[in-house]
């Protein structure tokens, strides 16, 4: 049961009766409101005027005696008197008595605001109200009053929030004028039958809102843009569907199909549409335009390029044939699909099943026949998706919306589990089938609908189990009725009461119970007490008998490895064991001995069964697992005779075999095919043996090459074409590295690279594989579809280059180098950083935009170092393709540093919003805390409305500070705030210092308490970690700590990892910091350090060996560290054994295993209670062990 998981069916119950009985059900609340008609004394007394309409809501909405009283209070003192409605208006703000005593003082306009004044907008109550007395006005009156009232007033009453009533929207669709009806045709609510009415008067403007609107269907869309004569569409908007540079929506673009408008079906054609459409479009441009306009567009290769050939040849040949007599086009409609025929859609959306299908039907220009549709929709109903679009079409009835909502509706419980139309009835359905277990979200939407009384879920809905999941979910949302709410507490008042045996009857038959819930209630209450299993047990031997067997099972010590670090005892004692005394004792206890001859092949040191386990097994006679043997080690010959191939299980015994030692590293150079290495497989990326391959390589090129240009050239011309794609030796053989360098001395000298931007002589232009980038933009469009898969053989081995060798070869490469090893980078998981430090040295532009734009592929860490270059290109690409909101504030903040009208990034950013009406700032809402005036306000404009106060207050802030008081002013009176937000800039213009009053009011705005209670409330991680990046500002971290300390927050491990938590604070909760890979922590060493205390060795995407192997080289920890900081210590134990056998083991290991040693003979020695001990931790078999702990704590 949803919310109910863990409870039991009581607990359930008791928890539907509580929540229904602390508040009113839906009916019972309007039958509350509707005693008497209390909206007439609300209207009599209500003070101030501007709160009556609100109320009046309160008291149960506009009953028939106020609204004879209303019609006759605007009747007397308003009428059709343009001037009164506006007198109102403005005195509904002050005016502190009731609604007729406004109405009765028939006020006058306010004056005229004086040059530099401002005043504080009217209060949203003032527009509910007045919107009260326009509903109750007669429609000409209303419309007249509407076109006296300010264009901020027209917008809060028309255009958005509450939908305005049906007296205002007749006084607007019949008697408004163009920005009236307009302002209607904005509001993203609105009926699409109201959108047809707006849309027949006729007004292109007005037509232009309706097409914009969310809500228009495909088929208003369609009525505009098939108009022709004088009214035909808004030139605005007919500039923005035809301009190929902005993104339109797809349901923008597919009703210009039909048009026969050349330009508007081009841009349509642009979405990608069927063929039969693509036909139709074009027959529609002959008839309309005649032969010429078709001619025109299939010259156009824009417009070629989304035709299919075959309409490209049919359109082509009957172009051909035109002769005049309109034949050729009379047989070119004849093989079009029959969009005008109504009963085409009909049949076909009957028998439509698929998603894409059902899109290009509703979207494409068939006729739609409301009538023959629900006549079809009865016989055979449609799929949800078609349902859901005809349910508001705006020429569809009351029953045939409801028919078509019916399919919808009827969607989360699915016929026999599958997606399919349904259009019965809920008490039908009740009837007839049984719930399953998404009938919950069913019973929500169906109640909602208002077709559904909660009581059939008790009275007819079977299982029980989940009638009562549906009362449980409607209870949370306040929709169960007073009826079921009574229905339920009497079932249980009478058959269950206060007797637990009945209660707990009802806990047992729940789950198997196939009847309704009234009847397993009744079922439940007939159970006697000596049946309903409760009996208190009467002494300890019983109570023994009742322990759970499962807590039993989970307390026993394990009889078999069953994770990691158990899998890892085997290798952590066998280090051990190689480190002791010769006499040391073996294990003897037969539990032990079991648990350890449970290892698989890859869990054993060497590949081998350790010959001290063979022993021992033997002497308690003990035999290998499943009656098989003991495992033994291949022979390198035999390991060499299995190469691994590109997927990863073929690579299982190549990577066995270098971590056990049995293959040392540097036989990975002469036995793998170097061509593996130019494209590395990406099942290998998880694997040690690649990284071990790629570290022998580059120590090998240092040795052999050291810094010599031509050398490094030669090499990789000869990978090219000894061992790259275009070598043409693609089996499972090849050249390896140790075979190339030879070659390579012995070829002839590399030539430079001109600076021509050609190709780098070492890569062809043509590869089986993906050819290589020609221009940093065909980088990018690899790199965005994730396309790794281009060969670069220079590239391949500067990555395994160190400084030196990089300053020498990469000027050799001429201006396409930096930008090619910048793409090449980026498939690396773990990011050279030789070559990322050159390239941000050099700062090539190609090489930075690249590294900005798909920074997606850096390794943590790596793109607040290309934010703090400071360069405005990389800047610009940051804010477009990274989105992180910390890297969008530093550069934000240098906006601030730099002073208004300076800041190169702002600039630009600003340019961008004014040449695209409908775009979005890059960096988003951040910027309001810049220092550029004109930005912010632009900001404003594009999103005012839409921002929180605490985003408002700190734009108000900034553009006073850079902007002056005159620009704040300015902004007030524009209507561009909140009413919030513009009431406080209005009282601190008047202030002796209104910085100091909006920071006030904004310090209170972004008190930590409010975010920490809207945490405590988060649903998920991604809402928590949301909530957090909404901030204007960054978090107050060290409140959140203290409200975490307090009362744990949900999801603090995200919010710890968050990359503009303190790091003071990251280290306090180390456990739940990510675990660092081979590089360490992006955020440094200490923080590292903090988490390996706290386990390493858990990283699916990067192996231990390799792990560990970089925290070594790169000094983050050191050998005493692994011992006596690292942990858990059976993996660490299990690396070094790997460590001790491996050729390429970093010194650190190396002093590990030294310590290692001398611990193990003073603190083990020949102690068998000692190795007892320690064994027993690591097997699983103290209790008291925490195996989170380093090797120093585990030998103590």
């Amino acid at each position: 049961m949803r919310g109910s998981q863990d409870s039991s069916a009581a607990h359930v119950v008791r928890t539907i009766l509580a929540s229904s009985q602390a508040g009113e059900g839906p009916e019972d609340a309007g039958e509350a409101g509707s005693a008497g008609d209390d909206a007439l004394r609300v209207l009599e007394s209500a003070r101030p005027a501007r709160t009556a309409a609100a109320r009046i809501a309160a008291a149960g909405g506009v009953g028939e005696e106020a609204a004879r009283r209303l019609r006759e209070l605007v009747e007397h003192h308003l009428g059709d008197r343009a001037e009164r409605w506006l007198g109102v208006h403005d005195a509904l703000a002050v005016h502190r008595g009731t609604v007729p005593a406004l109405l009765a003082d028939a006020p006058l306009p306010a004056p005229p605001a004086a040059p530099g004044e401002v005043r504080t907008p009217a209060p949203r109550s003032v527009r509910d109200t007045l919107a009260l007395l326009l509903d109750q006005a007669r429609p000409e009156h209303a419309a007249v009053a509407l076109t006296a009232l300010p264009d901020r007033t027209v917008d809060g009453l028309l255009a958005g929030g509450t939908l305005p009533g049906p007296g205002l929207v007749t006084a607007v669709t019949e008697h408004g004028d163009s920005r009236t009806r307009a302002a209607l045709a904005r509001h993203p609510r609105i009926d699409t039958r109201v959108l047809a009415r707006l849309l027949a008067t006729g007004d292109a403007l007005v037509g232009a809102a309706v097409y914009r609107n969310p809500r228009a269907t495909p088929s208003l869309r369609r009525a505009l843009a098939h108009r022709t004569g004088p009214v035909a569409m808004d030139p605005a908007l007919r500039a923005e569907l035809t301009d190929p540079r902005r993104e339109a929506p797809r349901t923008w673009l597919a009703p210009l199909l039909g048009s026969g408008d050349p330009q508007l079906v081009a841009r349509a054609l642009s979405i990608g549409v069927r063929g039969m459409a693509q036909q139709y479009a074009l027959v529609r441009v002959w008839e309309r335009t005649g032969p010429e306009a078709v001619r025109s567009l299939l010259d156009d290769p824009a417009v070629v390029r989304h035709l299919s050939r075959p309409v490209i040849a049919t359109v082509t040949d009957a172009l051909a044939e035109e002769d005049g007599s309109g034949d050729a086009l009379r047989r070119l409609s004849e093989r079009c699909e029959p969009y005008e025929d109504p009963a085409r859609l009909p049949g076909l959306l009957a028998v439509t099943r698929g998603t894409s299908s059902l899109r290009d039907l509703l979207s494409e220009p068939y006729v739609h026949d409301l009538q023959a549709l629900s006549e079809a929709h009865a016989k055979s109903p449609f799929m949800p998706a078609a349902g859901a679009e005809l349910a508001r079409h705006e020429e569809a009835s009351d029953a045939q919306r409801l028919a078509f909502r019916l399919s919808v509706l009827n969607e989360p419980w699915r016929v026999a589990g599958r997606r399919v139309g349904n259009v019965t009835l809920p008490h039908q359905r009740l009837a007839e089938e049984a719930l399953d277990d998404d009938a919950a979200w069913w019973a929500e939407g169906m109640v909602r609908a208002g077709l559904l009384d909660p009581v059939e879920l008790i009275r007819t809905a079977r299982p029980a189990v989940h009638a009562l999941a549906a009362l449980a979910l409607l209870a949370e949302q306040g929709l169960l009725t007073g009826t079921a709410v009574a229905e339920l507490q009497s079932l249980a008042d009478a058959r269950l009461g206060d007797r637990p045996e009945a209660w707990a009857a009802l806990d047992r038959l729940l789950p198997d119970h196939q009847g309704n819930l009234r009847e397993l209630i009744l079922e439940a209450g007939r159970t006697a007490p000596a049946e309903s299993g409760t009996t208190a047990v009467p002494d300890d031997t019983g109570a023994a008998a009742t322990v759970d067997p499962g807590l039993r099972e989970r307390t026993a010590p394990p009889r078999t490895p069953r994770n990691p670090g158990e899998r890892a005892a085997l290798a952590a004692v066998d280090i051990l064991r190689s480190l002791s005394p010769a006499d040391a004792p073996l294990p003897a206890d037969p539990g032990v001995l079991t648990f350890l001859a449970h290892h698989g092949r890859h869990d054993a040191p060497g590949l081998a069964t350790p010959q001290w386990l063979v022993q021992a097994c033997a002497s308690h006679g003990i035999d290998p697992p499943d009656k098989g043997s003991w495992h033994t080690a291949p022979s390198l010959a035999a390991v060499r005779s299995q190469p691994p191939q590109s997927w990863g299980s073929s690579a299982t015994l190549t990577e066995l075999a270098y971590t056990q030692g049995l293959l040392p590293a540097e036989g990975l150079l002469a036995w793998l095919p170097a061509r593996r290495m130019l494209l590395l497989p990406h099942d290998w990326q998880r694997l040690a043996f690649p990284a071990a391959w790629r570290a022998a390589l580059g120590r090998l090129l240092r040795a052999e090459l050291g810094t010599d240009p031509d050398a490094w050239l030669r090499l990789a011309e000869t990978a090219r074409t000894a061992a790259g794609a275009d070598s043409g030796n693609s089996g499972p053989d090849g050249p390896s590295w140790t075979d190339l360098l030879p070659l390579a001395k012995s070829a002839p000298a590399a030539g430079e690279t001109g600076a021509t931007g050609h190709r780098p002589p070492e890569e062809p232009a043509l590869s089986t594989h993906t050819p290589r980038p020609r221009t940093p933009d065909e980088a990018l469009r690899l790199l965005e579809r994730g396309n790794h898969l281009w060969a670069w053989p220079m590239g391949t081995l500067l990555c395994l280059a160190g400084a030196e060798v990089l300053d020498a070869v990469l000027p050799r490469l001429g201006p396409d180098g930096s930008w090619l090893l910048a793409a090449y980078l980026l498939r690396h998981d773990h990011t050279p950083r030789p070559v990322f430090d050159r390239l941000l040295a050099d700062r090539d532009p190609d090489a930075l935009r690249i590294l900005a734009s798909q920074s997606r592929w850096l390794e943590k860490g790596l793109v607040e170092r290309l934010a703090d270059l400071d360069d405005p290109e990389t800047d610009l690409a940051l804010l477009r393709h990274a989105g992180a909101p910390h890297i969008t504030r530093r550069i934000v903040a240098r906006s601030r540093r730099s002073g208004p009208g300076s800041d190169p990034v702002a600039t630009q950013v600003l340019a961008e919003l004014r040449a695209d009406p409908a775009a979005r700032p890059l960096g988003g809402r951040l910027w309001l805390c810049s220092a550029e005036p004109d930005l912010i306000e632009e900001i404003f404009v594009r999103q005012g409305t839409e921002l929180g106060l605490a985003h408002q207050l700190l734009g108000c802030l900034y553009l006073f500070e850079h902007g002056g008081a005159g620009r704040l002013a300015g902004l007030v009176g524009r209507g561009l705030l909140g009413q919030a937000a513009a009431k406080l800039c209005v009282k601190a213009l008047a202030a002796d210092d209104p910085a100091a009053v909006i920071r006030a009011r904004l310090d209170r705005e972004l008190d930590p308490a409010k975010l920490v209670k809207k945490l405590r409330r988060s649903q998920g991680h991604w809402q928590t970690t949301s909530a957090v990046a909404a901030l204007p500002v960054g978090a107050d971290w060290q409140a959140l700590a203290a409200a975490h300390e307090e009362e744990p927050l949900p999801y603090w491990e995200q919010l710890i990892n968050l990359p503009d938590v303190p790091a003071e604070l990251r280290i306090r909760y180390a456990a739940l910091i990510r675990e660092p890979g081979p590089n360490g922590l992006a955020e440094g060493v200490e923080q590292t350090r903090a988490r390996a205390r706290h386990g390493l060795g858990g990283l699916f995407h990067c192996a231990t060996v390799t792990q560990l192997d970089g925290l070594l080289d790169s000094d983050i920890l050191s050998g005493a560290d692994l011992l006596h900081l690292a942990a858990p210590a059976a993996l660490t134990l299990a690396y070094l054994n790997s460590a001790a056998r491996r050729t390429d083991a970093p010194a650190g290991a190396h002093t590990a295993l030294t310590e290692l040693a001398d611990l193990v003979r003073s603190r083990l020695g020949t102690d068998a209670e000692a190795w007892a001990r320690v064994i027993d931790r690591l097997t699983g078999r103290d209790p008291a062990w925490e195996p989170m702990s380093p090797v120093a704590a585990l030998l103590s």
